[in-house]
């Protein structure tokens, strides 16, 4: 599958199309993620069920604290 990651194409060959199986197959294991899917906000707590298709557009974001 082809999605919009970040503003840039990304294929993915994975069987678990969900918004945690993207971060897992991009080894994206930051504590702070923002995650939207085609504009839409998706909860922490909906990680495992939200899916992710063919030519969606996700934005992944790492949040940092410091001083």
């Amino acid at each position: 599958m082809t999605i919009t990651l970040n503003g840039a194409p990304e294929r993915l060959e994975t069987d678990d199309a969900t918004v945690r199986g993207l971060l897992k197959a991009k080894a994206w294991s930051f504590p702070l993620i923002v995650v939207t899917v085609n504009g839409r906000l998706v909860a922490r707590s909906a990680w495992d069920s939200a899916p992710v298709a063919d030519g969606d557009v996700v934005e992944a974001t790492h949040l940092m604290s410091g001083g």
